[in-house]
């Protein structure tokens, strides 16, 4: 069973001042979630002997950490929301569907395996049909597609020799979905003299946090903090392109263990954007950027504002000549991980989304730029936007200035 005796009275600092409320994408838009206010402090007051109580509409809650960044006190409201699901799950049991969304990495790993056919019968109505009746997955939502050459196949260095050292946690999304958004990353590293290494690694435990899987993600969690510790005290810093991943390594993992492994852990981790602009401001950048004539809209992924990090993206692409990049100032995409792939919750994930689309059309880009793989799917569902990872754009920058170079040097 798990450990609740940490969740202790700070719960109390609570304000009722609805802020948390006011913040949270479910609530802008739906009646049936009493709102994070509601099932994280209020709920706990209501217990003895710090006993969370069972609620069903703690299913609707996301976890996107708005909540948090919103309140004035700094409490903790999302772990309180994510036991409660963990409670939820333990007494009601998980259906099967939430059982295969929480484990993404199983997922990745299988359908790579077979990604030609898997892609192909993704798009196919009866098999969307079928999903949807049986598993509750809505035929209407949109699947990334998945990779058979992905990255965990193509990279196996697990050691780096140079003075900066990065050890690259891939994610699910980059190694099963987009081994090119983990190539770029690997470019854009080595156009900086670093070495890039992949520990091993385990899916972060998002996706089971998210659907109550309390227990097998704080195993993840422990088996990722064991793993990266190794290569800090080595001296490596750990790099991410991942959002989510990130926002787990920094806060959730913290939040939810309070060990000193997590604490250490998340003195050493950096989003891929973030960990550029620390380089930048230590004068080690390589900024040797060939020009890009183009408009970018960027959208920040909540996990990427939980961080308290600004919009590191948008200072890095900054830099790029002829770059024009704007944050389109968008709320929540509605997405929100495995939330947008449950049926009862589809029209909910796509009225949180119409603020985000009704953003990127009046930003009227040439394509829209995120972090966030699942933020990328519900752009490419909601708009007709190309969506793209900074590192892509890094990288192509990187790749078309050494291409001049080389060409001058040739003509010389």
């Amino acid at each position: 069973m798990l450990d609740y005796s940490f969740l202790d009275r700070s719960f109390d600092a609570c304000l009722k001042c609805n802020a948390c409320t006011v913040s949270c994408p479910v609530s802008s838009v739906s009646l049936e979630f009493g709102g994070p206010k509601h099932l994280g402090p209020e709920l706990k007051r209501l217990t003895d002997n710090q006993q969370m109580i069972d609620d069903k509409r703690i299913e609707l809650c996301t976890l996107c950490g708005n909540c948090d960044i919103s309140c004035p006190e700094n409490v903790h409201v999302s772990t309180l929301t994510a036991y409660a699901k963990a409670i939820h799950a333990d007494i009601e049991g998980t259906k099967l569907r939430d059982q295969v969304l929480s484990n993404a990495e199983l997922v990745g790993i299988a359908a790579s395996a077979f990604a030609p056919i898997t892609n192909v019968a993704m798009t196919m109505k009866p098999v969307r049909k079928a999903m949807e009746l049986v598993m509750g997955i809505p035929a209407e939502r949109k699947f990334p597609k998945y990779r058979f050459n992905n990255f965990k196949r193509k990279y196996k260095k697990t050691t780096a020799q140079t003075k900066r050292k990065v050890a690259y946690f891939v994610g699910c999304y980059a190694t099963y979905n987009a081994p090119e958004v983990a190539d770029s990353f690997v470019e854009v590293m080595k156009y900086n003299g670093i070495e890039v290494a992949v520990p091993k690694q385990k899916c972060c435990g998002v996706p089971m946090f998210a659907n109550g899987k309390m227990e097998q993600g704080l195993k993840n969690a422990n088996y990722n903090i064991e793993s990266l510790l190794e290569y800090t005290e080595q001296g490596y810093d750990i790099v991410l392109t991942c959002t989510s991943c990130t926002f787990a390594f920094k806060k959730e993992y913290v939040n939810y263990l309070k060990s000193e492994g997590a604490i250490e852990l998340a003195k050493h981790v950096y989003d891929a954007d973030e960990y550029l602009r620390l380089l930048h401001e230590c004068g080690e950048l390589n900024t040797d950027f060939a020009p890009m004539n183009v408009k970018a809209g960027y959208y920040a992924p909540c996990h990427m504002k939980g961080q308290g990090i600004g919009n590191p993206a948008m200072d890095i692409l900054g830099l790029i000549p002829g770059y024009e990049i704007q944050d389109v100032a968008a709320g929540c995409c509605g997405q929100c991980g495995t939330f947008g792939f449950k049926e009862e919750k589809y029209d909910i994930s796509m009225k949180i989304g119409k603020t985000m689309a009704d953003a990127i059309a009046d930003a009227n880009a040439d394509y829209t730029v995120t972090e966030c793989g699942m933020c990328k799917n519900q752009l490419e569902q909601l708009t007709p936007k190309t969506v793209i990872h900074p590192m892509q754009i890094l990288a192509e920058s990187y790749s078309k200035s050494l291409a001049d170079d080389s060409l001058v040097s040739s003509k010389s």
